[in-house]
């Protein structure tokens, strides 16, 4: 196959509804911007990896709505504490989670 190349919205494009999704960096080199776009289109019932960990990236998409399962070792804001949407999903059981300790 050979390789792809698109503009922004071309690439959350590519993303449906209830596919996995692999977010690399954590608070640094996090794609941002796609979870934005991603966001932006209506995606619904994601399921997020987080390489290495999850962070702001994470806590967006699911403040939106747009996340439904998360595979993860940690999601936090660092030195700012606990996400706070991540944190009241997971509270309210409305995640599938997947913890890698």
């Amino acid at each position: 196959m050979p390789p792809v190349w698109t503009d922004l919205a071309g690439a959350a494009a590519l993303v449906k509804d209830g596919d996995l999704v692999a977010l690399g960096g954590h608070t640094r080199q996090a794609p941002m911007a796609l979870i934005r776009e991603l966001i932006r289109q209506g995606r619904r019932d994601l399921g997020l990896i987080t390489v290495p960990t999850g962070g702001l990236n994470v806590d967006l998409a699911l403040g939106a709505g747009a996340v439904s399962r998360v595979h993860f070792a940690q999601v936090s804001l660092e030195e700012y504490g606990m996400a706070p949407n991540f944190r009241r999903a997971v509270e309210q059981g409305r995640l599938t989670l997947r913890e890698y300790p």
